[in-house]
């Protein structure tokens, strides 16, 4: 690490208490000037550091700031193998993602966005990612991690392992509209997008981008007109409960801790569970039709199960469901 991330992971460790410039030397060993000029190079990156004659430097407990060594001051079981990296601003994550995967990035790549001026959903639609708002983050997953019988099933893992932690750490339900939306109180709040590259001649999936985005403090102001009228932020008018490097990095660790030992009974229950429009009249659009049903369920391979209008049932892998909110 350069000297500026080791004086930014000891203030990560010790955020919100206060240790002078000799101290803070004495434990990562470097100098007592070169510790001052990361500290200077760290506000100028817009960390909030608070600097007290007689105490010496702290990392606010309000600073918010995405960061490597945040999210990993929070790692436990994981933190000797993923590899994290953080960008104030990217295109996409799961677009960068995929070209370091193409490159033989390992498995359990983490890249992290405060921003994203291109994110994308499923169909090739706009995720709108605006600045210091939300998480946007994707993993990159070998094959070897992988034990779902269809690759819908890590769409729909994804989606309980955020919806779940996310409750655990802040008491605030969040629900799942088919296949990869997250809702909150009626409204879109996230989304996941999974993409995968196969071999050629096996037709095995090589590696997976798993993407995901949270709107967490996004006003109705920081969205376009079309996105504000059904999207919105879970903590619109509140303050967050916790740092953006800590939800990111429990998120992580039960998403990549629980890979190894997901049941897919237990994963199509915990989904059902949170599973918007059940019973309901819905409309289903796909690439050339659109149509009323009504929902039924899931089946065991993570297809929606509808009833159509003239009382015939279908099993769907792919389509929009609208909900009649």
């Amino acid at each position: 690490m350069t000297t500026k991330e080791k004086v930014l992971a000891y203030l990560e460790a010790n955020r919100g208490k206060f240790a002078s410039g000799e101290k803070i030397a004495e434990s990562i060993d470097m100098s007592r000037n070169a510790v001052w000029k990361a500290i200077k190079q760290l506000e100028q990156e817009g960390l909030q550091i608070e600097a007290k004659t007689r105490k010496g430097y702290c990392l606010a407990a309000e600073d918010d700031t995405l960061t490597v060594q945040g999210i990993c001051s929070y790692l436990k079981e994981t933190k000797d193998w993923v590899r994290v990296t953080c960008f104030d601003s990217i295109g996409s994550t799961n677009q960068y993602a995929k070209e370091l995967a193409i490159k033989g990035a390992v498995s359990g790549t983490v890249i992290v966005a405060n921003q994203q001026t291109v994110g994308k959903g499923r169909y090739g639609k706009t995720f709108e990612s605006p600045q210091g708002t939300g998480i946007y983050l994707s993993v990159i997953l070998k094959q070897d991690r992988l034990h779902f019988s269809t690759p819908t099933l890590i769409t729909m893992y994804t989606a309980v392992v955020i919806a779940e932690t996310f409750e655990q750490l802040t008491g605030k339900k969040l629900d799942i509209k088919w296949v990869n939306d997250l809702f909150f109180r009626g409204k879109k709040v996230g989304g996941i997008l999974t993409e995968a590259v196969t071999d050629f001649e096996s037709g095995q999936i090589e590696w997976l981008v798993v993407g995901f985005g949270l709107n967490l403090t996004a006003t109705i102001q920081d969205f376009s007109e079309e996105v504000a009228q059904v999207a919105t932020s879970i903590f619109e008018n509140e303050l967050m409960p916790l740092h953006r490097n800590e939800l990111i990095a429990n998120i992580l660790e039960a998403f990549l801790i629980g890979l190894e030992t997901v049941d897919e009974a237990e994963l199509l229950s915990a989904y059902r569970n949170r599973l918007l429009g059940l019973n309901q009249e819905v409309t289903i659009t796909s690439r050339t039709d659109s149509y009323q049903a009504t929902v039924l369920g899931i089946d065991s391979m993570g297809q929606l199960h509808v009833r159509l209008q003239d009382g015939s049932e279908s099993f769907l892998n792919t389509g929009e469901v609208h909900l009649k909110l």
